[in-house]
């Protein structure tokens, strides 16, 4: 019996990733070839959800089912037509297939021996304090755009030994140094769910949103070495490493830097031309970097061991976040089709007058307190966005989008229920909550005070 549920179980993945690589292939041969496919993207979608929702991870399985449930019923009680089924799966699709696609990335740098070069680098960092903690600011901003929260295991691996041994207080150092250069990345990063969802919310194109949301991370980050600079001013590690690091190793994360500025640059030349919509001018970018980065690692030779790898080890990564987002475009059209989102919304236009130009400091505070009752940034954008998308209010379509980024940044150092807080806890072995006070709120408190003042006055 155990080996029948483990082969079914088997099948059941296999049959889940391969409805998942189908979706992504028409959607991205829909969005760049004159072919009508957006229906058999949608039906692979629905197999996706089928296939994934009843067998999701404990992260995203309430909320999910909650979205989806609620979704179907007002369509089946509104006798939705199969149409109206159809927007809500592709509605969401686009966020999956920029997932899936970024895996590609992943891939390259794992092949490449990127993650070994950073583990090289901060094993032969000593000295200063306050230059090891940039240091580890800087990677863990770089890495987290293509590793997500498999940087934080990468560093830690690499730097966690020494500084436990030299520092006395290293789990309040490392929780801070990772969280802040991670975090402050989600402000402007292609392929992130949360500038994707920020800017599909409020109808922005990359080519505006993309300089003020840099400048915000650059804030944080030079925030976050200004902070280090005066609390470990003059000190340095005990007894610290002699380890010397080769010249490959920095070359290899400066080159890793220059594949993330290719990607920011193609995407704005090809809105420039007006190439495609934003989604097709990303996906074809980091298809386009992904297969000159793997063809220049000399991989060409090995392209079925390279799909196997891709196939068994990162795109099954993505099947709880798909069946995620794809219950959240069901519900999405549900709101839509029964009318419920424009009552609602013209009730709020009734008090607009209310928030007026509060609503900038208040966005990122909502968001935060959402997160803090073990509420999902991305739920909170589906709730409240389109609503504040709907409203006469005095800020530009920008400032929404910014300060939308800023509360999902916040959260995710802010919400002991947050995925890098709960990765961190485990592999330092300290509580969440007290992580999230000790070691992030003295730089979220600032830090959202001059981003929020940033936003209203300079965007």
């Amino acid at each position: 019996m155990k080996e029948t549920k483990t082969g079914g179980s088997r099948v059941r993945k296999t049959a889940a990733s391969a409805a998942l690589a189908l979706m992504t292939l028409l959607y991205v041969l829909d969005l760049l070839l004159p072919l009508p496919l957006g229906a058999a993207a949608a039906a692979a979608a629905a197999a996706v959800l089928l296939l994934d929702l009843p067998f999701m991870g404990k992260t995203f399985r309430l909320p999910a089912w909650i979205f989806f449930l609620l979704g179907a019923a007002v369509l089946l009680f509104c006798r939705a037509p199969l149409s109206q089924w159809e927007q809500g799966l592709s509605s969401m699709m686009k966020t999956v297939v920029i997932l899936v696609v970024m895996q590609g990335l992943a891939l390259a740098m794992r092949r490449g021996g990127y993650e070994q070069a950073a583990a090289e680098c901060l094993c032969g960092r000593s000295g200063s304090l306050a230059g090891l903690f940039c240091l580890i600011l800087l990677l863990s901003h770089l890495l987290a755009g293509v590793m997500s929260l498999g940087c934080v295991v990468v560093i830690l691996a690499a730097i966690s030994p020494a500084v436990r041994q030299r520092l006395p207080d290293s789990r309040r150092f490392l929780a801070a140094s990772l969280s802040w250069g991670y975090c402050t990345l989600f402000l402007w990063a292609p392929g992130t769910v949360t500038v994707l969802m920020s800017m599909q919310v409020f109808d922005l194109d990359w080519q505006s949103y993309f300089p003020p949301a840099f400048a915000l991370s650059l804030l944080g980050l030079a925030l976050g070495a200004g902070i280090a600079h005066f609390r470990f001013r003059g000190q340095s590690l005990a007894s610290a490493g002699t380890e010397t690091v080769s010249p490959g190793a920095w070359r290899k994360l400066r080159r890793l830097a220059g594949v993330l500025a290719v990607i920011v640059a193609a995407v704005a030349l090809l809105e420039r031309l007006g190439f495609s919509t934003s989604t097709g001018r990303l996906l074809v970018t980091i298809l386009a970097v992904t297969a000159v980065w793997l063809t220049a690692q000399g991989r060409v030779p090995e392209a079925p061991p390279l799909l196997r790898q891709w196939w068994q080890d990162y795109l099954p990564k993505n099947q709880d976040l798909a069946a995620f987002f794809l219950s959240m475009g069901v519900f999405s059209a549900a709101i839509q089709y029964s009318g419920f989102g424009d009552r609602l919304t013209k009730l709020c236009a009734g008090h607009s007058g209310l928030l007026g130009p509060l609503v900038l400091p208040l966005l990122p505070l909502a968001i935060v307190a959402f997160s803090l009752v073990g509420l999902h940034p991305f739920v909170s954008v589906l709730m409240v966005g389109p609503i504040l998308a709907g409203l006469p209010l005095p800020v530009t379509p920008l400032q929404l989008g910014l300060t939308m980024s800023l509360g999902c940044c916040l959260s995710y150092m802010l919400s002991p229920f947050a995925g890098l807080i709960l990765t961190l806890s485990h592999e330092l072995q300290e509580p969440p909550l007290r992580m999230c006070l000790r070691a992030n709120l003295p730089f979220a408190i600032p830090y959202y005070l001059l981003a929020t003042l940033a936003i209203t006055w300079l965007c």
